[in-house]
């Protein structure tokens, strides 16, 4: 004798149940070769340098952007330009409306500054 599959509360028989499923494998993506999407792609988990309108400065690891040019970054301390005292932060959103430029860490493990 055959096992159903039986769902609490489907009068449905199970043929039907089974034809309703969709394949699970995620479709094609079209910008997977897109050259902008390689280069952020290559910016995750990096440790950036990024000078603010407000003349702060952000050292963080990247981990995100959108749309807006809006940046988040973790494990991210302020360093103010001109003298004073590091701060750590933590997980940071940065609006892109604020951000001055942006630098990444080169293969020495620098920063070009």
């Amino acid at each position: 004798m055959e096992e159903e599959n039986v769902v609490p509360g489907d009068d449905r028989p199970s043929e039907r149940r089974e034809e309703e499923r969709t394949d699970e494998t995620p479709a094609e993506d079209p910008d997977k070769d897109n050259p902008k999407r390689k280069k952020l792609k290559s910016w995750l988990n990096n440790m950036f340098r990024i000078k603010m309108t407000d003349g702060r400065v952000l050292i963080g690891i990247f981990v995100c952007t959108d749309a807006d040019a809006n940046i988040v970054m973790q494990v991210t301390s302020e360093c103010p330009e001109i003298g004073g005292e590091e701060r750590f932060l933590g997980l940071v959103m940065i609006p892109g409306r604020y951000i001055v430029s942006i630098e990444d860490r080169n293969d020495a493990g620098k920063f070009a500054w």
